[in-house]
């Protein structure tokens, strides 16, 4: 894509017009809202960005940052490419390396994507100033703007992923990048990590060395075949393909495990949640997928007969409960009760349909 150098060939890309976008890009602190995102153990801050900017951003990715050109090793936010094409470059390796960039977002500064726009793509001054302005949140990438992943690939494109992949070939070792996960195999890729993090400090970012306190997963993994080899979540071991890791699936089932004992109001997400990550399995292992899909049927089918069964006790008592008050309120004052057979009996005069018990002399 040719460099733009004008506002208005720029506002004509996006659709907008060139005052209405300056209008935006003055004030942009109010086009955005923050919230916390908590995804099992590990919160994110995410600046998300209101439906007139949402739709601005998206449109610099379609027209304009779409436009340039990625490395083939880049699979986050690039068209056409997901974690199952990022993984399949792993398949079957003898040693498998995955390390991430730290905090990737809040580390790019807005002088740096100005300089990115205007010196390395040669956008012209205004241009640059003004898509920096429509991209970042306080001087940094927002995590939540459609446009932040784009921008992270470009910045890194260059410095990063074409050098990357040169000493990669070099040492004969597969290397690629999942927005900030970064992964290479090969029979000995750990001279890999040290070149990762020289290249990533030419942009101002560094890598996780080891565990960070209170971490779950470890930010830097070296894996040989013996071990599960993981990569963007998918295990790469088998050269047959990518499949969803075993403690992913034992997760969905513990999740279905857990509809039977949930309240009815919580029902129908989680259920919609489970049907989510089995048909995400199927994708990987239909095997697997099928066998999960039955037990969830079953749990449901078995969660509707025990409402049911309830539902018939509450009534059969209910019934009882009627029946019982009914019968005290014509009860006689001073007279045997009637819904008592044995005390009936006994009232009934001999020669009338009663017979009189062995203790009572008949004449």
């Amino acid at each position: 894509m040719p460099p733009i150098l004008s506002i208005r060939k720029f506002a004509s890309l996006i659709g907008t017009p060139a005052p209405r976008l300056r209008e935006i890009a003055a004030n942009v602190k109010a086009h955005y809202r923050a919230f916390p995102l908590v995804n099992k153990n590990k919160v994110r801050q995410i600046t998300a960005p209101d439906h007139e900017l949402k739709v601005v951003q998206r449109r610099i990715v379609d027209n304009v940052l779409g436009k340039l050109t990625l490395g083939d090793g880049v699979h986050g936010g690039v068209r056409g490419r997901s974690p199952k094409s990022n993984a399949e470059n792993h398949l079957g390796r003898p040693c498998v390396v995955t390390l991430d960039v730290r905090d990737f977002f809040p580390s790019v500064s807005h002088s740096r994507v100005y300089r990115m726009f205007r010196h390395e793509h040669g956008f012209g001054k205004d241009v640059a100033s003004l898509l920096t302005r429509l991209t970042t949140f306080n001087g940094q990438l927002p995590q939540g703007a459609p446009t932040s992943t784009a921008i992270a690939n470009l910045l890194l494109a260059s410095p990063v992923d074409v050098p990357l992949s040169i000493e990669g070939k070099r040492r004969g070792v597969v290397s690629s990048r999942f927005v900030d996960d970064m992964a290479f195999s090969g029979s000995n890729p750990r001279p890999m990590i040290n070149a990762a993090g020289k290249m990533l400090s030419r942009r101002g970012l560094s890598i996780y060395r080891q565990n960070a306190k209170g971490q779950i997963k470890p930010k830097l993994e070296i894996r040989v075949r013996s071990q599960p080899q993981e990569i963007t979540g998918l295990n790469v071991n088998r050269r047959s393909g990518p499949s969803v890791p075993r403690k992913r699936r034992d997760d969905v089932r513990a999740a279905i495990h857990a509809l039977r004992a949930m309240r009815d109001e919580e029902l129908a997400p989680a259920t919609v949640s489970v049907r989510g990550r089995i048909n995400h399995v199927r994708r990987f292992n239909p095997g697997a997928a099928k066998s999960l899909r039955t037990y969830l049927e079953s749990t449901l089918a078995a969660r509707r007969g025990a409402k049911a069964e309830q539902r018939a006790q509450a009534r059969d008592q209910f019934i009882l409960g009627r029946r019982l008050r009914a019968g005290q309120s014509r009860k006689p004052v001073g007279k045997p009760s009637e819904a008592d057979p044995y005390v009936a009996e006994m009232t009934l005069p001999v020669g009338q349909g009663g017979e009189a018990p062995n203790h009572v002399s008949r004449r």
